[in-house]
């Protein structure tokens, strides 16, 4: 949906849809993967922890409204390895480069969320203490 809007309907990205909707899914994936992995480890307090970190520190430091290399040092750095900073670079480079320099935010990307599934799964193995 978040494609159809920003490519069809804005036309504020201009790359392949497919693509984009891909990158926007990655992101989403990241964001959810790892904000779930802190909830079956923490609980109620890793949704805390997961909202600090990605609403937060996240879009704040992404750079997504203007560019990461504007940010000071090392904010700009941090918010690149968070899924919203990758996320916005790489959406920012498949829409209006062709895919340069893509492969570190999917690496970032991809490595956010299976760390995120990973905690889910670990979590689910983990016994429960009797109360």
């Amino acid at each position: 949906a978040a494609t159809a809007v920003a490519h069809s309907w804005l036309g504020v990205i201009t790359g392949d849809w497919w693509t984009e909707a891909g990158v926007l899914a990655l992101t989403v994936l990241a964001i959810g993967s790892a904000v779930s992995g802190l909830a079956a480890l923490f609980g109620q307090r890793g949704i805390g922890l997961g909202a600090l970190l990605m609403v937060l520190l996240g879009n704040s430091f992404s750079g997504v409204t203007s560019a990461p290399h504007l940010l000071p040092e090392p904010v700009g750095a941090i918010g690149q390895w968070l899924p919203p900073g990758a996320g916005g670079s790489l959406l920012r480079s498949v829409a209006f480069f062709d895919g340069s320099a893509a492969g570190g935010p999917v690496l970032t990307l991809a490595l956010w969320s299976v760390l995120g599934l990973a905690a889910v799964l670990l979590a689910r193995r983990t016994p429960k203490p009797v109360e």
